[in-house]
């Protein structure tokens, strides 16, 4: 687990515990007496606000994964469109080989080292799209002539196409992905009141009250700590990192070396 994310976790645990102290100071404050009259209505209460908010924010958890997931997923598409024109490149005659080589590998390195911090940000890099342009340019402007030249002309075209549509889906995600300021406070307020709901009850022992105020507290504390962590796919502690350009990068330079002999 990452160090960010270890000690967020144990802030929600902090925060749980001192929950489930405030038990004990509310046991000065409010009689018990007072608050076990109160019990079952507090209760059919309770239940609703308690599923309502249950419903929203699982859905919100889903959401992020969800998002978070594809993106994951639409990298190795990007790179996977990559490879595949590599290899195109390899089956052209000079200088056409080595400009489209040198065209894949300087697109795969400016994403890795250039964009993919900007990403977190929200931003992308003018240099990757402007070699993702030259790219495209490049295969689109070529004649092949024979049959089998047609055929894997038209597989680097879909491939190209495929490479443009997963990098606009990354930038775009990059800089719009995130749950609304509005729904944010929605989640906030309605945890407080799950969790302050709970001190309104009397349930005879104040090691259990405690223990159950504790327990939701942590609970729904985690399950908003993965909403943040996820929120952003391109940042964050467990964020998306550039392994399939990296793993991409690693496999042309195994075909350059593998030509070069």
């Amino acid at each position: 687990m990452p160090v960010l994310g270890f000690a967020l976790l144990l802030g929600v645990a902090a925060a749980a515990t001192a929950a489930a102290a405030a038990v004990y100071g509310l046991a000065r404050v409010i009689p018990a007496e007072s608050r076990r009259r109160h019990n079952d209505v507090l209760g059919f209460v309770y239940a609703e606000i308690g599923v309502i908010y249950a419903v929203v924010l699982a859905m919100v958890v889903v959401g992020v994964w969800d998002t978070h997931s594809r993106e994951h997923a639409n990298t190795y598409t990007e790179t996977n469109a990559l490879l595949q024109i590599a290899w195109y490149a390899r089956s052209l005659p000079e200088p056409e080989r080595t400009t489209l080589t040198h065209l894949t590998e300087s697109y795969t390195s400016t994403v890795i080292h250039q964009e993919w911090p900007m990403l977190s940000q929200g931003k992308d890099s003018a240099a990757a799209w402007a070699l993702f342009t030259d790219l495209r340019d490049f295969i689109n402007v070529r004649q092949p002539e024979t049959g089998a030249d047609q055929a894997r002309y038209q597989s680097v075209l879909d491939a190209v196409g495929e490479l443009g549509n997963a990098r606009r889906e990354r930038v775009n995600e990059a800089a719009t992905a995130g749950v609304p300021s509005l729904l944010w406070a929605a989640l906030l307020v309605g945890a407080l009141m799950t969790v302050g709901f709970v001190y309104l009850f009397e349930v005879g022992s104040l090691r259990v009250h405690a223990g159950a105020v504790c327990a939701l507290a942590f609970t729904v504390g985690v399950m908003l700590l993965i909403v943040y962590q996820f929120n952003y796919p391109f940042g964050g502690a467990l964020k998306i990192k550039p392994t399939a350009f990296e793993l991409a990068m690693h496999r042309m330079q195994a075909l350059d070396a593998r030509y070069a002999g």
